[in-house]
């Protein structure tokens, strides 16, 4: 006999694993951030003198130490595989359910040639989505750039700008496509 706790599990396990196209989207993007951290991380080029224990990060040190000196910390834990699985894993869920039908071909065309990139210097959708467009533009370059010169891909206060001009953009494109009622 079937229970509505049951089905309510089903739904949200269905609901993770055949992530939405807006769920995908964020499933692809995080995952593929994650996986950049993780590789600079075992690179040792995620912070100038720390070493990430993803471990620890992610339980807020309750199993480890989050945080531990370049100088002594091991290259690689079995948090950092779990780590590595976690986000590969979003990864490729994300890129499944993007890529759909049509073949991987022309997903990566769709990005190429998406309307998105016109926004930045098209004005005939409004000053609220070009000014986002460009907020969200300037979050990733800012948090590309901070992280290339300074090797501060983990600094809290680079997440905070970056974090910030992305939301403010995200929210100038959304209200962009809302009508006026009158």
């Amino acid at each position: 006999m079937s229970d509505v706790g049951e089905n309510a599990e089903n739904g949200m396990f269905d609901m993770l694993m055949k992530p939405s196209n807006t769920l995908a989207n964020w499933y692809f993007w995080v995952g593929l951030l994650g996986l950049m951290l993780a590789v600079l991380n075992l690179m040792g080029m995620i912070h100038p003198t720390y070493r990430v224990s993803w471990g620890g990060l992610l339980t807020f040190e309750y199993t480890n130490a989050a945080f531990g000196d370049k100088d002594d910390a091991a290259a690689f834990v079995a948090g950092d595989a779990i780590f590595i699985a976690l986000v590969g894993g979003m990864t490729f869920l994300g890129a499944k359910t993007l890529i759909g039908e049509d073949g991987a071909g022309n997903w990566v065309k769709s990005m190429v040639t998406n309307d998105w990139y016109n926004d930045l210097l098209d004005f005939e959708g409004g000053w609220n989505r070009a000014l986002g467009t460009w907020s969200i533009l300037a979050s990733m370059v800012f948090y590309f750039y901070w992280g290339v010169m300074h090797l501060a891909w983990i600094d809290p206060g680079v997440y905070s700008i970056a974090i910030a001009l992305m939301g403010l953009g995200l929210v100038l494109r959304m209200l962009s496509t809302v009508e006026d009622e009158e």
